[in-house]
């Protein structure tokens, strides 16, 4: 019995998450303890799997804290965000947006805008991280911002972004982590407005980089003419395409809008 139950566990956790999850669950609340051991044991596996594939996606060196004005022009400059004209009153989501840092930066130099900040890691993207990076950054600049910023959490085929609602949805560095970019893109669709604008930076991938990153974690790691091919097809058109040549990473920034 002692081995049939490990390799039943162990063939649990190699089974889809949202399969399985809701039977351990069940089991949690048998009153036979080997059972419950074994349904703990699975899920910490994928408690375990989940954390390591979030925190992968996010920056290796954090996100920064920056008190210099300069400094935080700097990193808008190099997201490419000097690049879009923001306006007062627009509704804005930035998708893989981490703990809302850059929305944080923008609200120094424009006002009156709503910010989804939006993300598949609830421990990056949650109230409460946003709130700590918007009251440093208010803290800085000496007097509150007046756009208001809303935590959204995701998964790999859905935003839970709220439909027909936004003027510009941004995506900076995230297209490559998508692990179905067809599906999510479609699905991104409906969330703009009629005239709104659907803007992607990413830089192009290295090829081999790509392939074992595609292979580890399911990533689509696509060039940028397949990004855009893509994108296309979900019912988008390409209005503009340029690259920042002063990043090192070289990103091109593609600007679409529904057909």
């Amino acid at each position: 019995g002692w081995l049939v139950h490990n390799e039943a566990a162990l063939a649990l956790s190699r089974l889809p998450q949202d399969l399985v999850m809701p039977e351990l669950r069940y089991l949690e609340q048998s009153g036979d303890k080997e059972l419950v051991g074994r349904a703990e044991w699975v899920i910490s596996q994928f408690e375990e799997e989940s954390s390591q594939e979030l925190a992968s996606m996010q920056p290796f060196d954090g996100y920064p804290m920056l008190e210099n004005i300069d400094e935080i022009k700097k990193v808008l400059r190099d997201k490419c965000l000097d690049t879009i004209t923001f306006r007062k009153g627009e509704v804005v989501a930035d998708v893989g947006a981490g703990n809302g840092y850059l929305e944080a930066m923008l609200s120094f130099f424009h006002d009156d805008i709503t910010f989804y900040i939006q993300d598949i890691d609830a421990a990056v993207c949650n109230p409460n991280s946003i709130r700590e990076v918007v009251d440093f950054y208010q803290e800085v600049n000496g007097s509150p911002f007046s756009n208001r910023f809303i935590a959204i959490n995701g998964t790999d085929t859905e935003t839970n972004l709220p439909d027909n609602t936004f003027d510009k949805i941004l995506m900076l560095w995230t297209y490559q982590y998508l692990k179905n970019p067809r599906e999510f893109i479609t699905e991104l669709r409906v969330k703009l407005k009629n005239e709104g604008l659907f803007y992607v930076i990413n830089p192009e991938q290295d090829y081999d980089y790509g392939q074992f990153l595609s292979i580890e974690y399911g990533w689509n790691m696509a060039p940028v003419e397949k990004e855009i091919s893509d994108i296309i097809d979900c019912g988008f058109e390409l209005v503009r395409i340029a690259r920042n040549y002063d990043h090192f990473e070289l990103p091109y920034v593609m600007v679409f809008k529904k057909k």
